[in-house]
C-alpha cells in the first residue's frame, strides 16, 4: 500500500499588510474582548490624544468579533489580532498594541495620522 501524504489545511491571511492614507480614515475602532474596563481606557486616552492632535475621526470601541464594516483602521491588543483581523473589514488597517496605556504603537498611530503619513498594518 502506498503512503500519500495528506493535504494541508490552507490557511488564509487576512489584513496581512493593508495601508491607509491618514487622510483617508474616518473611523477608527478599538476592538477589546468584551468592550468595557482597559478597552474603554485606551478609547478614552486615543480620543484624547487625537483631540490634541486636533485630528477629526471617530473612534468607537467594539468587541473583537463585532467590528463595525466601515472601520478604516482597528486597534487591538496583540492578544486578540486573530480574532479581529477575521471580524475586520477586508481592507482595515490592523494596528496591535501590547501596553493599554501609552504603547508606542498608538503614539505612532496618532503621529502618522497627524502628519498625513501612510497608515500600514503591524
Amino acid at each position: 500500500m502506498a503512503w500519500e501524504e495528506t493535504p494541508k489545511p490552507i490557511f488564509f491571511e487576512r489584513n496581512t499588510m493593508s495601508s491607509i492614507e491618514a487622510a483617508d480614515v474616518k473611523k477608527i475602532c478599538l476592538a477589546c474582548e468584551a468592550g468595557a474596563g482597559s478597552s474603554l481606557m485606551v478609547k478614552n486616552s486615543l480620543i484624547k490624544k487625537a483631540k490634541k492632535a486636533g485630528l477629526e475621526v471617530e473612534i468607537v470601541h467594539s468587541p473583537a468579533t463585532q467590528i463595525p464594516s466601515d472601520a478604516d483602521i482597528v486597534v487591538t491588543h496583540q492578544g486578540l489580532a486573530g480574532v479581529a483581523k477575521q471580524s475586520a473589514p477586508d481592507n482595515a488597517v490592523l494596528i496591535q498594541y501590547i501596553m493599554f496605556m501609552n504603547d508606542p504603537s498608538l503614539n505612532k498611530l496618532i503621529k502618522d495620522l497627524a502628519e498625513g503619513n501612510t497608515i500600514t498594518s503591524t
